[in-house]
């Protein structure tokens, strides 16, 4: 009998790091350390089914290196949505897959945890906020291929309005500091 598809994590990771200086979801601390997106994927992976990476053409290959498990499949952005922000690539996965939920994040919040993670999971349709920031891209969500379709076509790109659009709830966390977007070293 095969597994119930209930929850797959989403990393995005295709920004252009043009403030980073490199690419952020291939950065390591050190030499000998995990890349960003490593990392995102280690903390996501015990609580998701399977975990999908959506990055850019241009990194795809090098991302795709990095993760020869059956468990992990790297994604581009798609025609006719290339290079629509997160929402292309959410759709991506979206259009490739059937899971009834997915967890979102970016790759360039290493700080971010599995416990957070957790408990996105357990509110079921929340997006993480603290009391100075909402932080959209850090969510569990319905699926909702139709919403995104709807939005891309119409070249909406705000992540915020599809949150908005599909009932998504704000679940308030005490730090900022796991979510805080590293754009300099």
């Amino acid at each position: 009998m095969s597994k119930t598809k209930t929850i797959a994590g989403i990393i995005l990771a295709g920004g252009n790091s043009r403030r980073f200086g490199e690419d952020k979801a291939l950065y390591k601390e050190t030499p000998d350390s995990q890349t960003w997106v490593e990392q995102t994927a280690e903390k996501m992976r015990p609580l998701v089914d399977h975990v999908f990476i959506v990055t850019n053409q241009r990194l795809f290959a090098s991302i795709n290196s990095l993760f020869p498990d059956a468990d992990t499949t790297v994604f581009s952005d798609k025609e006719p949505f290339l290079d629509k922000g997160p929402l292309g690539g959410i759709h991506a996965v979206l259009d490739a897959s059937d899971y009834k939920r997915y967890l979102l994040t970016p790759t360039d919040t290493p700080q971010i945890t599995t416990a957070i993670f957790a408990e996105l999971i357990h509110q079921g349709n929340a997006y993480a906020a603290t009391k100075t920031a909402d932080h959209y891209l850090t969510a569990c969500i319905p699926s909702c291929k139709s919403e995104i379709e709807a939005m891309l076509h119409d070249d909406n790109l705000r992540i915020r309005q599809l949150l908005q659009t599909i009932g998504t709830q704000k679940h308030l966390f005490q730090s900022d500091t796991p979510f805080q977007n590293r754009n300099y070293k």
